[in-house]
């Protein structure tokens, strides 16, 4: 009975992750990773990053496939240009997050939570049309970088930093936000997974090799599938001032369950 419910709880974790990822362009590892810590026995938080990472490659190279497949302009040469530094930075976040302690690699994900989560509440809408577009490598590269720190130190993929980096730059239009997102952050997880992947193994869990845990990979992964047909109408549904309150309020909850979980071990 627990070993079903704890499938019953991988598989929801993989729809909310699906949902965020294809809806939102974050990878849904912001959610994954204190789930895994909250939800997974033995669980710790550098193979929960690790573990995030892992799955983000999967999740998002078939949300990429399907978004990048209705459009017109895939605009390849674009990604192929953020994802040129977020490579370096996934690998790097990654790697100096492994040399830290277990509440370090906590603390470094509660302070993305906590600003993402306050940041949240006061978005304001960033139009950027197709003809509206700038050219501008060097900036992109930049912020492929930055990206890549973000999403390789905590696992996320780095999705929220670089969708509303790239709008306010003005380096990709709304309509292709989300899709240049989940292209990237291919790029980003597996740069971010290799240092994961050589790190001492730091849990007793099946198929662990390093900070990476195999076994969850599949329940998550299908659960994300299963949503994708729901992802375009939850975008839809989701106004700006729905998407303020609700994600909002999620993540100021998370993190404050996570500082909890950390004060009191």
């Amino acid at each position: 009975m627990d070993i079903a419910w704890f499938v019953i709880e991988m598989l929801l974790l993989g729809c909310a992750v699906g949902m965020i990822s294809a809806a939102l362009g974050l990878g849904g590892g912001i959610f994954m990773v204190p789930a895994f810590i909250f939800f997974v026995p033995g669980m710790d938080a550098h193979t929960a990053k690790g573990t995030s990472l892992f799955i983000i490659i999967f999740v998002s190279l078939v949300n990429a496939w399907r978004l990048n497949r209705q459009q017109d302009d895939r605009q390849l040469g674009l990604a192929i240009v953020f994802a040129s530094g977020s490579v370096v930075g996934g690998y790097l976040g990654s790697w100096v997050t492994t040399l830290l302690s277990n509440a370090g690699v906590i603390w470094v994900f509660i302070t993305l939570l906590a600003f993402v989560g306050v940041r949240t509440f006061f978005i304001k809408p960033v139009l950027v049309r197709k003809e509206d577009v700038r050219k501008r490598n060097g900036l992109a590269v930049a912020i492929g970088v930055a990206a890549g720190l973000v999403g390789g130190a905590t696992g996320t993929g780095g999705g929220a930093v670089l969708v509303p980096l790239s709008l306010m730059a003005g380096l990709v239009s709304n309509e292709r936000a989300v899709a240049l997102s989940n292209t990237v952050m291919v790029v980003t997880s597996v740069s971010g997974t290799v240092p994961n992947l050589f790190a001492a193994r730091s849990v007793d869990l099946p198929w662990t090799y390093g900070h990476v845990c195999f076994a969850l990979a599949p329940l998550v992964f299908i659960g994300a599938q299963l949503v994708n047909p729901l992802a375009a109408r939850f975008e839809k549904w989701l106004t700006l001032p729905r998407r303020k309150v609700v994600m909002g309020v999620l993540l100021l909850i998370m993190t404050g369950g996570l500082v909890w979980k950390t004060l009191n071990p």
